[in-house]
């Protein structure tokens, strides 16, 4: 069974909105950011909504290729490297951006807030790789 390459860029282009919403937060302060409670949950949510959607992506390919279910999130990113759609010195990146999102999904403990804001960019900046990567696996597999 071939991956669901419109199923993967429909994932990737639900991002749009929440990506636009995260750069226009990273531009702020920090000062600003750590003052402002609803800015703070509408990063969260953004950090949750678009590292889920790395995962789904990552779990879609994972569960159309001939590697066996990853035993974790991280994981699943590291099996992205075995099959060919991530180098394997970038895996680190998108590997903290999971470890992140489920911090903030499992509540492990209270939330470093300058530490959030320093993700945010991040995550911005991450994405995007990971975006861009997809896309050009997806491109190779025609």
């Amino acid at each position: 069974m071939a991956v669901n390459s419109d199923f993967l860029k429909e994932k990737l282009a639900y991002s749009k909105k929440y990506i636009e919403r995260l750069r226009r937060i990273i531009k702020i302060s920090e000062e600003e950011f750590l003052d402002d409670f609803s800015l703070q949950l509408q990063s969260e949510r953004i950090f949750e909504v678009i590292s889920q959607l790395m995962l789904d992506i990552c779990t879609h390919i994972i569960a159309h290729s001939s590697e066996t279910p990853p035993s974790t999130y991280s994981d699943c990113m590291k099996k992205l490297v075995d099959v060919g759609v991530l180098g394997e010195d970038e895996t680190n990146n998108f590997i903290n951006i999971i470890k992140m999102r489920n911090l903030l999904v499992h509540q492990y403990g209270k939330v470093n807030l300058e530490i959030l804001f320093a993700s945010l960019k991040i995550l911005d900046s991450d994405f995007s790789k990971f975006k861009e990567k997809i896309l050009s696996w997806l491109e190779n597999q025609k």
